[in-house]
Formats: structure tokens, C-alpha cells, sequence
């Protein structure tokens, strides 16, 4: 009876995994792991089958599968979804942007905040092409710097609150907007920790006012400076008038 059940137990996982087409994306993904697959697994010690799968559909999915496809063998079985690196990484960068109290930076994010993000979401990947980048920065970076392939949630989460974010997205490539590329310049001369852990950037008239008082800002931070005028309210009259003269001074000759 019960070499039946796990028999049973095995074709389900199976039959879950080409449901939720896990083989598939699987071969997607760059860790050499068994990755996506649900694999059923018997542990002596509680006793009890368990069904683990990495990413994927959530638990409550899953289970829902299980009691319609074979409700006798999956009486009882317990599940573990489990989280790949780039989507531990991924939600350590949800978590971080995400609002906090006045001090700029957020309580070091846990993997248990991590799973409790994803708990209800199947599937996670990044919405936008900037969370892809800040991710694969992230543990490119992590693996580089432990000379490993492989890295723990701890790991992750650890590295991110210690280094903040505004270091990754420099070291992904990622393009700024005009407000970024003036906040990254003078957020550290400006007191503003905010941009260093979970990229707020400081206000427009703050990041207009330095350009000006900054008698070396070169010509990418007047060109930034620029753009955000038309978005300031009264009060800098002649600003542009005199950011384009310093930015006529600035250019190469021809």
C-alpha cells in the first residue's frame, strides 16, 4: 500500500510539473539545479510525503491541483515552495524601494519577508527592465565577491542592506532620469542616505539649487538641471537662462 501511494505521489509531481509547464522553464534559467520541477520526497523523521518545487505556482496552486487530480494520495502531503536566487534577490528589491518610515533606510529585509512577498504570487519575475538588471547586479555581484555560485537568502538580504542599492543599479548599465543622475551626484554631500539604500531620490529644487551653487558641475548634471525645470514651481525665474549660458561654457570646442 504504501510502495502504491509514493508511485502515485511520483506520477503527480510528474503530471504538476507538465501542468504548470516547470520542465519548461527549468531549461530557461541559468541555475545548473533541478530547478521548477515538483519533486515528491518521503522524510522518515516526521514521517511524512512532501512535494518540493523552486518558484513556480504558489502552494495554495499546488495543493488545489494535487485534491482534484488524486485527493486519496495527496491526503496529508505537506509542500514547500522554495525561492531561486534571482527571485530572493528580487524581492529583497521590492522590499527595499518600498515606503519606510523618515530615516531613509529600511530595517534589514529577512527571508521570511521575502517569502511572505511571494507567498500569493506565482511565478515571480521582474515587471520592469530595471528590477531584471538590479537583480542579475545583485548576484552577480554576491558571487563575485564570494567566489561562489551559489548563495543563501541570508546572503542575499545581508548584502543588499549592507551595500544599498544605488551601487547595483551604477553597476548595471541602467540609464538614469535627469532627477537620478543629479540625485546620485549629490545625495552624499546632501546628507540624503535615502538614495544610497533604496534609490528615493531628493527633490527637484533641492538638485536645481546645488547644480547652481556648484561651481564645477559639469555638463551631464547642468543638462539634468535643465530638464527639471519646466516641472519647479515660480521662484527660479533665470535659472534657465543661466544654466544654458554655464552649459555653453562647458562644451567642447568645436
Amino acid at each position: 500500500m504504501a510502495s502504491d501511494r509514493a508511485t502515485r505521489l511520483h506520477r503527480l509531481a510528474r503530471t504538476l510539473t507538465e501542468r504548470f509547464a516547470l520542465d519548461a522553464h527549468r531549461q530557461s534559467r541559468r541555475q545548473p539545479h533541478r530547478h521548477g520541477v515538483v519533486e515528491a520526497e518521503w522524510s522518515g523523521s516526521v514521517p511524512a510525503w512532501t512535494f518540493v518545487w523552486t518558484d513556480g505556482p504558489t502552494v495554495a496552486q499546488v495543493r488545489a491541483a494535487c485534491r482534484e487530480d488524486d485527493p486519496e494520495a495527496s491526503d496529508g502531503l505537506r509542500y514547500v515552495r522554495t525561492l531561486s536566487e534571482d527571485t530572493v534577490a528580487l524581492g529583497v528589491v521590492r522590499l527595499t524601494v518600498s515606503p519606510v518610515d523618515g530615516t531613509g533606510r529600511r530595517p534589514l529585509v529577512r527571508p521570511a519577508d521575502v517569502e511572505a512577498l511571494f507567498r500569493d504570487e506565482p511565478f515571480p519575475t521582474p515587471s520592469t527592465e530595471r528590477e531584471r538588471a538590479l537583480v542579475y547586479a545583485v548576484v552577480y555581484e554576491l558571487h563575485d565577491a564570494h567566489r561562489s555560485n551559489r548563495s543563501r537568502p541570508e546572503e542575499i538580504c545581508g548584502f543588499v542592506g549592507q551595500y544599498g542599492l544605488a551601487m547595483f543599479l551604477r553597476r548595471s548599465g541602467t540609464g538614469l532620469t535627469p532627477v537620478e543622475v543629479l540625485t546620485a551626484h549629490y545625495a552624499a554631500t546632501h546628507a540624503h542616505p535615502a538614495w544610497r539604500h533604496r534609490l528615493s531620490p531628493m527633490d527637484a529644487d533641492v538638485l536645481v539649487r546645488a547644480v547652481r551653487a556648484d561651481p564645477r558641475a559639469s555638463a551631464e548634471l547642468i543638462t539634468a538641471a535643465l530638464a527639471l525645470l519646466p516641472g519647479l514651481p515660480a521662484g527660479f525665474d533665470g535659472a534657465g537662462d543661466e544654466l544654458r549660458a554655464r552649459l555653453a561654457r562647458t562644451a567642447p570646442p568645436a
